[in-house]
């Protein structure tokens, strides 16, 4: 045996037989493929599109997450709220004044916990007029705060028909995002 062992070469290949491979079946595929690139979310925005995202039953694998670097934004918002109950009764008095409001910030551990959102801006004169219309429609409580957060874009590469839909909805609640469809490259 270790003769025979000694005797074969390294040149020698013990694999599967040559005929086993058929060079005529392979496909290659594509190197780009279509996707969306959703861009410019940041804070609150960036915290409420990556729970939608982990609620897709299929596709977290075609979605990828990129950092934008920070970004200075004005936050327009009505501060945090006691509870989830004071919150809704302020989302029922914005709808009855026709006050559109992007989410409720929903996590115990934030310091915004029950603050609801209402828009994100990068143009201090473009808040600070929103906050006085607002206040002019009767909400009170309104401010504009100037924040630092890191801005993220999401990638879904070749999306499947409800992902379409699902992206296309969540970026129209967002009119300070940019959707846009492209060719991104396959991973």
């Amino acid at each position: 045996m270790a003769a025979l062992y000694l005797h074969s070469g390294p040149d020698e290949d013990r694999s599967a037989p040559i005929s086993l491979i058929h060079p005529e079946k392979i496909e290659l595929l594509p190197a780009t493929v279509a996707c969306f690139k959703w861009e410019k979310l940041a804070g609150p925005v960036v915290q409420y599109a990556r729970a939608e995202i982990s609620g897709w039953k299929s596709g977290q694998n075609h979605v990828t997450e990129i950092s934008g670097g920070e970004v200075t934004v004005h936050w327009v918002h009505i501060p945090s709220l006691r509870n989830a109950r004071a919150a809704a009764k302020q989302i029922e008095q914005l709808e009855k004044s026709g006050v559109s409001y992007l989410h409720v910030q929903e996590n115990a551990n934030d310091p915004w916990h029950n603050a609801i959102s209402l828009a994100i801006l990068l143009d201090a004169s473009e808040a600070t007029a929103l906050v006085e219309e607002l206040k002019g429609k009767g909400v009170g409580q309104v401010i504009n705060s100037e924040q630092t957060w890191e801005q993220f874009e999401f990638e879904i590469r070749n999306p499947t028909a409800q992902m379409t839909e699902a992206i296309q909805q969540l970026a129209h609640r967002f009119p300070e995002t940019k959707l846009e469809i492209t060719e991104c490259s396959r991973l």
